[in-house]
């Protein structure tokens, strides 16, 4: 079958050399029937569809729903240290599709059906789906990956009340129940030529908030109520990889985006809603090194400065320095020392627009886990993670959350049961805003099982 194809595609080669239209017509069939026996080679292979399925229940306690240690003594207000069950139930199901190295398809849905059992603001329904899309032929390998979340929860944001405020980071959690629209996607494309590889490579993130925007004056005092600001980020560009052991390559990369804040209360005139003076185009200059060095130590690091163009209105508020430098660091090692562990360091800080006010920050994270498998049927786990937002002035705001985290697992056949345990702290450098530092515990038993 590959003697015939590699005929058919010498034959369409020599008849593109004329022009006649009957030639023309000529090479559209013995194009048609090229591509129609590479499609017949792909479709060779035996069962190249694959369905998997599985249903998971978790049942968690949440010590402070509403991320908030201050009680401001206002009804109406978001309650402090409220704690509540939280049922989720998760079934999954994907279909694989391999007809032959060069497609691989993945397609998934896993749905959440989520209900706070003391908090029932926070209920929603979140369907997950997501499409892969890769493959590979000689030096070549690609892969275009696609997840979209609906998050079907409540259509307005939290109401806090002074001395309360707005939870560090805006509170990620609360953001996360309520409708919204969420898409990412990226690509990329590896061509390997003997020591060097070139790496074309993309990504985009799309995320429209699908609450209610309220201006401060429809808010009565002492209330504080939190809009979420639709935002994107797109970006493309390419790396360049050079082999400097077996499986080891230097990478040097190039990124060319564009980041956009949409409509929102202004920062100029709280009275009204106008689109952020915030958006920005960058260039990214990236250095790093991925492979495995050794058997016990893989690397996939990458970074570099992160070099802004504002709009024209930035230039505008008061304090802003459009010309601060910046970074964008996405590092991952993950060490090897014995067969049943694994530890992962990790630290990725890039800047984006924020969710809950017209202003920018960085996003930064530093984190460590360990993983150990005891057996074939017990594995336990324990991680540290430290969570900064730093923004940029005006915006005088700087928050870090710390997370310890500890899990223990059993698999056996088709069943896994796990309890997990987190708990999150927070330091605010924002003077006289007690509001915004909480703690948190979360604890959770979770059963999967997969048909």
């Amino acid at each position: 079958m590959q003697r015939k194809t590699v005929r058919l595609i010498e034959i369409v080669t020599e008849n593109n050399r004329s022009s006649t239209p009957t030639v023309r017509s000529q090479t559209l069939r013995f194009t048609l029937c090229c591509l129609c026996s590479v499609a017949a080679t792909c479709a060779a292979g035996d069962n190249p569809w694959q369905f998997k399925a599985d249903a998971t229940v978790k049942e968690t306690y949440d010590s402070n729903v509403y991320l908030q240690d201050t009680d401001p003594g206002v009804a109406g207000a978001m309650p402090a240290e409220k704690g509540s069950w939280i049922t989720t139930f998760t079934p999954r199901v994907s279909f694989d599709y391999a007809p032959c190295d060069l497609l691989h398809t993945t397609v998934s849905y896993a749905p959440d059906f989520v209900v706070f059992h003391n908090a029932h603001s926070e209920d929603y329904f979140a369907h997950r789906g997501g499409v892969t899309l890769g493959g590979k032929a000689k030096d070549i390998v690609w892969e275009q990956a696609n997840s979209i979340v609906f998050t079907d929860g409540s259509h307005l944001g939290p109401m806090f009340a002074r001395p309360q405020d707005v939870p560090a980071v805006g509170g990620i959690p609360l953001r996360e129940r309520r409708d919204a629209l969420l898409y990412r996607g990226s690509f990329k494309l590896t061509w390997t030529v003997g020591d060097f590889f070139v790496r074309p490579v993309g990504s985009a993130y799309i995320h429209d908030f699908r609450t209610t925007q309220k201006l401060r004056a429809e808010v009565p005092d002492p209330f504080i109520y939190v809009n979420f600001n639709d935002r994107q980020d797109v970006n493309g560009g390419v790396d360049l990889g050079y082999k400097i052991a077996e499986k080891t390559h230097l990478v040097a990369g190039y990124r060319y985006g564009r980041q956009d804040q949409y409509r929102g209360p202004s920062i100029f005139d709280p009275t009204q809603f106008a689109d952020s003076p915030f958006d920005s185009e960058y260039h990214r200059a990236l250095a790093g090194i991925e492979g495995t060095p050794f058997p016990w130590l893989k690397l996939a690091v990458l970074g570099g400065p992160d070099i802004r163009t504002f709009s024209d209105q930035a230039h505008q508020v008061p304090r802003f320095h459009p010309a601060e430098m910046l970074y964008w660091i996405d590092a991952n090692v993950t060490i090897l020392p014995t067969k049943a562990d694994t530890i992962t360091l990790f630290n990725r800080r890039y800047e984006q627009p924020a969710f809950t006010s017209q202003s920018v920050y960085e996003d930064i994270t530093y984190g460590l886990t360990w993983r150990h498998k005891f057996d074939q049927h017990w594995a336990a786990a324990a991680g540290f993670q430290a969570y900064l937002g730093d923004w940029q002035a005006p915006v005088n705001r700087e928050d870090w959350i710390y997370t310890p985290s500890a899990s223990l697992s059993y698999t056996w056949q088709k069943l896994t049961a796990e309890l997990a345990w987190s708990y999150d702290w927070v330091e605010s450098l924002v003077p006289n805003t007690k509001g915004r530092e909480f703690t948190r515990h979360l604890a959770t038993l979770g059963i999967k099982y997969s048909f």
